[in-house]
């Protein structure tokens, strides 16, 4: 690949940038809190430049592939474009990661630079001091394997995907552009309306939903430093409608916080995504704000697929929505489907112009997805064209060769008396290869053994838990997924 030729996709892209910011636009088009700091574009465009040149102090190659792994959110916002002018390829991925973790990213990325919270860099890294923001620390990498990238690439997208493992999601600036503008035109988002970051911006969700839009098409934001329900009062506080995406463990805690009703229902348009939407969780969100909470549906590699659109703020149980502009969704058959599935569901297939070039990881040939991207969601389309998730082809189990697809089992779980949420995943075992186990979340009293009754009711054999918990609550990573690993842990220990 031509580091002259990816330097000019990425110094485009943050062309298209500063066009738009260069527009003349309202002084407070982004606003930083708990400061509160306010910039207007051009300001924004300034401070860009300050975190550009202190980058390029250390000398770094033409495109240089940077690996970001920045806990700050407006350090973020900053240094994404600042590496774009740059000519330079940011790598994201999530901050705080431990020792191992990061080893593996060097590994699977091969980056020429880490740029990181100063805290978990080495010593003699390059200090980056750009106030207010952080100190930040810019260290080049030792060469390893050459990762090869498409000639477009302008952003990697870092996910651990269902094994753990590194994984990269090479993206074209059409294809950034494409997933921002689809989302934009879908929830009517434009200059005159303001979306609020209280997610990461470094996941797929919080970058297209939120820094994208901000710096590509021009939405104005507010940046919260931490999701903290005082700045949240603040905030609401402020304005009277704010563009909010956030994760169903976010809607949740802010539902249980003191805030009132009338602060609440400024979080409208809201779209939950990173995690199953409880219908609860929706329920409480209409009864306090009067909006509805949307469902909304995407993946790292193809951007957003859909949004949910609840009638009367009625969420339907796995319903998504239909697609978003410029995104179609068709189904590819399945062999085996778990009982009580419908016939007609398949896999979900995504094409459309937001999907990414591919997969990436050094030492290896790019793996390339030419427009379509086959998902591991098993979903179904209803009439009206509405996108009905059934469950997760990648989470399926091997029992000794027969397959168990762990949605049939958290559906029996789930009505068992006195079960509000399960949970099931695989456990390694010597001869079968694989076990079921399941955690659930019950009324007081719930005891195991009669959970383990009902599945054996209503269940093959090789299909019943052989290991179960029985919590207060689910574990769960800060996207607000199940964290399998920590259950994993507790069964260990159980």
């Amino acid at each position: 690949m031509s580091t002259r030729r990816t330097s000019k996709w990425s110094t485009d892209l943050f062309a298209l940038i500063q066009r738009r910011q260069e527009r003349p636009a309202r002084p407070d088009f982004l606003q930083f809190y708990p400061g509160p700091l306010t910039l207007s574009g051009a300001a924004l465009l300034a401070e860009i430049q300050r975190v550009s040149d202190a980058i390029s102090r250390p000398q770094l190659p033409p495109g240089a592939r940077i690996l970001v792994q920045i806990s700050h959110p407006l350090a973020l916002l900053l240094a994404v474009p600042a590496i774009w002018k740059l000519g330079g390829v940011p790598m994201l991925a999530e901050a705080g990661a431990s020792p191992s973790e990061r080893e593996n990213r060097l590994e699977q990325f091969s980056p020429d630079a880490v740029l990181q919270d100063a805290g978990e860099a080495p010593a003699g890294s390059e200090s980056l001091l750009v106030p207010p923001l952080p100190l930040l620390k810019l260290f080049p990498v030792a060469a390893r394997s050459r990762l090869h990238l498409p000639a477009s690439t302008v952003l990697v997208r870092t996910t651990s995907g269902s094994t753990g493992k590194p994984r990269g999601v090479a993206l074209s600036a059409s294809q950034v552009l494409a997933d921002a503008r689809n989302i934009a035109g879908s929830l009517r988002l434009s200059s005159s309306t303001r979306s609020l970051a209280a997610i990461p911006m470094s996941h797929a969700f919080g970058f297209s939903t939120l820094l994208t839009p901000c710096l590509c098409l021009g939405i104005p934001l507010v940046i919260l430093e931490n999701p903290l329900p005082e700045l949240f009062r603040k905030v609401l506080g402020r304005h009277q409608a704010l563009f909010f995406p956030g994760v169903p463990l976010l809607f949740e805690l802010l539902l249980s916080s003191r805030l009132s009703h009338r602060l609440l229902s400024r979080l409208s348009p809201s779209v939950s995504a990173g995690a199953p939407l409880a219908p609860e969780t929706a329920r409480r969100f209409v009864e306090c704000t009067g909006n509805p909470l949307r469902n909304f549906y995407g993946a790292s590699e193809c951007g957003a697929i859909s949004c949910e659109r609840p009638t009367q703020g009625r969420a339907r149980p796995g319903c998504v929505g239909p697609p978003l502009r410029g995104v179609r969704v068709s189904l590819e058959s399945i062999q085996e489907l778990p009982k009580g599935v419908p016939g007609r569901s398949g896999r979900v297939v995504v094409r459309g112009g937001a999907v990414a070039l591919g997969y990436v990881g050094a030492g290896t040939r790019p793996r390339r997805f030419h427009g379509r991207f086959q998902t591991a969601d098993l979903g179904r389309l209803d009439t009206a064209g509405r996108i009905f998730i059934e469950g997760r082809l990648d989470r399926m189990i091997n029992v000794g060769g027969r397959k168990v697809f762990p949605q049939e089992v958290e559906r029996v779980l789930a009505a068992a008396p006195g079960v509000r949420e399960a949970v099931v995943f695989s456990i390694a075992d010597s001869l079968r290869g694989e076990l079921v186990a399941a955690a659930v979340v019950g009324v007081n009293g719930l005891r195991e053994a009669a959970l383990l009754h009902h599945c054996r009711e209503h269940l093959p054999v090789y299909r019943v838990p052989r290991r179960l918990l029985v919590l207060p609550a689910l574990p769960r990573t800060s996207r607000g997924k199940v964290d399998t690993a920590r259950l994993h842990s507790m069964l260990a220990n159980h």
